[in-house]
């Protein structure tokens, strides 16, 4: 496996948007140069070219002028323009008016392949070139002047586009490139937190995975999945503890609790037989949380009327006996989701039991099911103040300290409900009652009661 790193990254990102920066800037430069001649009409470092271009043969092999579009251009933009063709046959093409000083040195200036007479910017009449070209008619000496000879507006020009367009160029890649090379650069970065992002507590044994991250992170992520090690072997001690504990106390607790039952009735009697039945509810409870945290959930299709049903049907002399009347109703006749079904009973039992212990022995405890499929389970107790409704779900805490509750059902509750897609609501208030409301984020498969006819 190999493992790149981000200084070669960014080098190689950087060096990439130079050489496109070094490329797009030379083939821009050359195409606004070759656009550089004003309005059609051609700069004279092409007149001469473009004279030559302009020599035509007739049928009967006699050489002429047919001015290209270009040439008719500055002839007509230079009225003082003038050139001569000198073939090789002899013959000679002529146009305008050639100086006379040229003329007399003509035999002289063919003696050279290339010419350039220079006089003043402003005396296009002083100026001049002497080459040799090949026309359609063979080699020819072509004389050439009276235009403005000055390439300082072209150089100029040009000059200016090579300079101006690298640097927008450059200005361009730096404000965009740069940027989108950092971000594809760094990638592994984000990649590494989508990474940690996807470790579970829940999901012992998870380590990061090391494949694609630059050398740079490497030692990081193995120490991460070092420490990582260290936690799990640390959270399967402190479980084994609670579970050996749990296990421990049943017996000690069962030894006292038939002692207890075996002193005379007194009121210190009551209230041993109490603090064991507490004793009792919390060792149940962390056994119950330990072996559920411990034990992957069973996903099976679940059923809820009938879940919810038999729930209610198990409790109900429980309830009766305590003085409550108790009812369930359902607004379907069939809910169906995945899920654990022992788990989601176990939560369901437990939201019962606590409205029987809290419910005040009196009115009515109800239980429904509503078209959605959301969960109501409401008493007509002593309610809760608004105050604890966000601390009622952490384990241990009890809005009465000096109840016979343990602090843990309702956290498991609410743990077994957010593992099933869900998440609990609670509606109370002191003298109202509570109503505690299960509604699922996850689809559920509903089938609607037949309509009577």
């Amino acid at each position: 496996m190999s493992h790149h790193s981000l200084r070669w990254r960014f080098t190689l990102g950087f060096i990439t948007l130079q050489l496109v920066t070094i490329i797009a800037s030379f083939g821009l430069v050359l195409y606004i140069a070759t656009l550089s001649a004003p309005g059609g009409a051609v700069p004279s470092a092409w007149y001469p070219q473009e004279i030559s271009k302009s020599v035509t043969v007739d049928h009967n092999g006699e050489a002429a002028i047919d001015p290209t579009p270009a040439l008719k251009t500055v002839m007509d933009e230079w009225p003082t323009s003038w050139f001569e063709i000198r073939l090789a046959n002899g013959s000679i093409l002529r146009h305008g008016e050639i100086p006379k000083d040229i003329a007399e040195n003509a035999a002289f200036l063919t003696n050279f392949r290339s010419v350039e007479l220079r006089g003043y910017v402003d005396a296009p009449d002083r100026q001049a070139t002497i080459d040799t070209l090949t026309t359609v008619a063979g080699e020819a000496t072509v004389f050439a002047g009276g235009v403005s000879m000055s390439l300082y507006q072209l150089v100029f020009v040009v000059g200016q586009i090579t300079i101006g367009v690298p640097a927008l160029i450059l200005l361009v890649v730096t404000l965009v490139g740069v940027p989108w090379v950092t971000k594809w650069s760094l990638r592994s970065l984000r990649q590494l937190t989508e990474r940690l992002n996807r470790i579970d507590f829940e999901a012992r044994g998870g380590v990061v995975d090391e494949r694609g991250l630059p050398s740079e992170l490497l030692r990081v992520v193995r120490e991460i999945n070092l420490a990582l090690n260290r936690l799990d072997a640390g959270f399967e001690k402190t479980e084994r503890f609670f579970v050996n504990a749990a296990h421990e106390l049943r017996t000690p607790i069962a030894i006292v609790q038939v002692r207890a039952d075996t002193l005379p009735r007194s009121d210190e009697k009551l209230h041993i037989q109490r603090s064991i039945k507490r004793l009792t509810a919390i060792t149940n409870q962390l056994l119950d949380i330990e072996r559920y945290r411990q034990n992957p959930p069973i996903s099976q299709n679940i059923e809820l009327v009938h879940l919810l049903s038999r729930v209610v049907a198990d409790l109900a002399p429980f309830a009766i006996s305590e003085g409550y009347e108790i009812s369930f109703d359902t607004d379907v006749s069939k809910v169906s989701m995945e899920g654990d079904d022992e788990a989601l009973q176990r939560a369901f039992s437990n939201l019962l039991r606590n409205a029987i212990q809290y419910g005040g022995r009196r009115g009515e405890i109800a239980v429904k099911l509503e078209a959605d499929g959301a969960i109501l389970i409401s008493d007509q107790g002593i309610g809760i103040a608004k105050e604890f409704h966000s601390r009622i779900f952490e384990p241990f805490y009890r809005v009465n300290p000096h109840g016979s509750g343990a602090g843990l059902g309702l956290g498991m509750v609410n743990e077994i409900i957010e593992k099933h897609g869900g998440f609990i609501e609670l509606k109370s208030s002191p003298g109202q009652g509570s109503v505690f409301v299960i509604r699922w984020r996850n689809a559920l498969r509903i089938e609607r009661r037949r309509q009577e006819p």
